[in-house]
């Protein structure tokens, strides 16, 4: 993950920090999350945090965060519903060419 942490994912998903079970599916769901968020503003997520003074918007960081939790919570489910608000924070940092 370039952006997310472990930790920061755990706090989403009010998992203790001491449960250790499930990181390495934890660290692959944020490095999903982090893909998905790019493709979907269409630019790269460095571009954007450089031209945000080295900081990643929090609206951004809360998208990939509900991206992890959604696909935490519902492992093994043959329907995407992802949330809408997921679309909205990703919205918001669109490059549309």
């Amino acid at each position: 993950m370039r952006y997310l942490t472990l930790t920061d994912i755990k706090r989403q998903l009010v998992i203790d920090a001491d449960f250790t079970d499930d990181d390495a599916y934890l660290e692959a769901l944020g490095e999903t999350a982090e893909d998905i968020v790019e493709q979907q503003i269409d630019c790269d997520l460095a571009d954007v945090v450089e031209k945000n003074n080295s900081y990643m918007p929090a609206p951004l960081m809360h998208a990939m965060k509900m991206l992890v939790e959604y696909f935490y919570n519902n492992r093994g489910s043959d329907t995407m519903e992802i949330p809408d608000s997921v679309f909205y924070l990703q919205k918001l940092y669109r490059h549309y060419n």
